[in-house]
């Protein structure tokens, strides 16, 4: 099915919330989406980043949703799967588009991140999601991902695994080796993502953080209860370390109405339980998911932060949601390093 990219509100009044506050002065202002599952539809379904249609977060929507800096999940897949062989193709299949497009760029750090958009690229972030994908060598693994530029490590995924419970099987803890992941990886100046993992196990990541944790893709059960949404005690937990909760896009994880008013509902109840230097959006777009009516791509995004403004947001809390607040929290965390 072909997408249309178009916006409905005002495109001026849109760019200017867009580009408004950046977080210190000269400096490209950042517009983040903290979690795209778009490296398995270009392996999976063979698509290049700058298709015409077909993706919800490919180059093309991502342009004309203001976006500048796509976290680019590597997903290890579900069970059965040879999860590091999975992630080395989503891997290997990012890096090819890196190289063949001059439009994006694999970041590193915080100040690539910002030159890249300053220098009107989009800025491509390498996270993993689940750790399983890293296999039995998990450490080795963990030292070669960071040398090619992996800089978002999430503990789980639907399943529990050695690290940690998951939300989707009703698992436990934090185990053993998953606090030796945590460590090793703030170690390394990356973040960690407790997006998917149990409540058991984002408070026991909580309580062993050196930097801040990232929640790149959940949403507020106290909006609508659901195991893959925070509770008031996890979101607190992750704002205690510094760290960024993204909203999710995903319509089953929205409730209400599942649609833009339904995403505002949760921004606004994270807003005043943790205020808006602690959140961020990670759309989850290309995974798969059932889109909010009025938010079908990464285009689209100009609608929500629209209707945040309408409720009286103000611009230096768009900017923090749109981007910046995650700056802050990837600049401390690469600080560890």
């Amino acid at each position: 099915m072909t997408r249309s990219f178009r916006c409905a509100a005002s495109p001026g009044a849109l760019l200017a919330v867009l580009v408004a506050g950046s977080a210190r002065a000269g400096e490209a202002a950042i517009v983040a989406d903290l979690h795209l599952d778009t490296p398995s539809q270009l392996a999976d379904r063979g698509l290049p980043l700058d298709a015409p249609a077909g993706l919800e977060a490919g180059l093309v929507a991502l342009r004309a949703g203001g976006v500048g800096l796509a976290t680019m999940a590597l997903w290890a897949g579900k069970a059965g799967v040879d999860h590091p062989a999975r992630v080395e193709r989503l891997f290997a299949r990012l890096e090819a588009e890196d190289a063949r497009l001059d439009a994006v760029r694999v970041v590193r750090t915080p100040a690539e991140a910002r030159a890249a958009v300053g220098a009107g690229r989009i800025g491509l972030l390498v996270a993993l999601e689940g750790a399983e994908g890293l296999g039995a060598d998990w450490e080795g693994a963990l030292a070669a991902a960071d040398l090619r530029g992996l800089r978002m490590v999430g503990l789980v995924w639907s399943r529990s695994n050695r690290f940690a419970g998951s939300s989707g099987d009703g698992g436990g803890g934090l185990t053993d080796d998953g606090r030796r992941l945590l460590a090793a990886a703030q170690a390394r100046g990356l973040l960690v993502d407790v997006s998917h993992a149990s409540r058991p196990a984002t408070l026991a990541a909580c309580a062993a953080a050196r930097a801040p944790l990232v929640a790149s893709h959940s949403g507020a059960a106290a909006v609508f209860d659901h195991p893959r949404n925070l509770s008031d005690a996890e979101a607190r937990c992750i704002a205690g370390t510094g760290g960024v909760i993204a909203l999710n896009l995903h319509a089953a994880f929205l409730g209400g109405a599942q649609d833009l008013q339904a995403a505002v509902a949760h921004l606004e109840h994270l807003r005043a339980l943790v205020g808006a230097r602690h959140l961020a959006i990670g759309s989850d777009y290309d995974g798969w998911i059932q889109t909010p009516a009025g938010l079908p791509d990464a285009a689209s995004r100009p609608r929500l932060i629209a209707a945040l403004a309408a409720r009286g947001w103000s611009a230096e809390e768009l900017a923090l949601l749109q981007g910046e607040a995650f700056l802050r929290a990837w600049e401390q965390a690469a600080a560890v390093r």
